[in-house]
């Protein structure tokens, strides 16, 4: 009997109707959850001073008469430890905004003064590629133009 009356709650609870999701209205924060794109976390066995992830997010639509797309970069980046201060940066919109690679020399060099991660990325302007350092730390985000190409 005892068994039976357990089987019928089992039995209810699991046919009892769920809760309904509200729906989301937010089209920004759906496109970019459906259509970012993971590009660079920092590498584990290097240990840099923070942890970096570098997401890519790229217009919907097509190239069309010499203009594309733009793209545009989400760089999250946290302390390690047990509670981490996290916080995030979104780069302008460039067209063909691409991430190259770690910087660790300048990585080294602005840590020297406080924890920060530099990459470089580059992107069309004018027909030229153009690449730049970005340094982001805990408070900031810092842009170097280096070369015109």
């Amino acid at each position: 009997m005892r068994a039976m009356l357990i089987s019928l709650a089992l039995l209810l609870t699991a046919c009892s109707p769920a809760e309904s999701s509200t729906e989301n209205t937010n089209v920004d924060l759906a496109f970019l959850l459906n259509n970012q794109r993971l590009v660079a976390t920092t590498p584990k066995e290097i240990v840099p001073p923070l942890a970096v992830k570098v997401y890519s997010l790229t217009e919907n639509g097509e190239c069309d008469n010499g203009k594309c797309p733009q793209t545009q970069l989400y760089i999250a980046v946290s302390q390690y430890g047990e509670i981490p201060q996290q916080t995030y940066y979104v780069t302008e919109k460039q067209p063909n905004l691409t991430f190259e690679h770690w910087d660790w020399m300048k990585t080294t060099k602005y840590s020297e003064k406080r924890p920060s991660v530099s990459f470089v990325v580059s992107y069309s302007e004018n027909g030229k590629k153009v690449f730049e350092t970005i340094t982001v730390d805990m408070s900031d985000v810092h842009y170097e133009t280096m070369a015109k190409k």
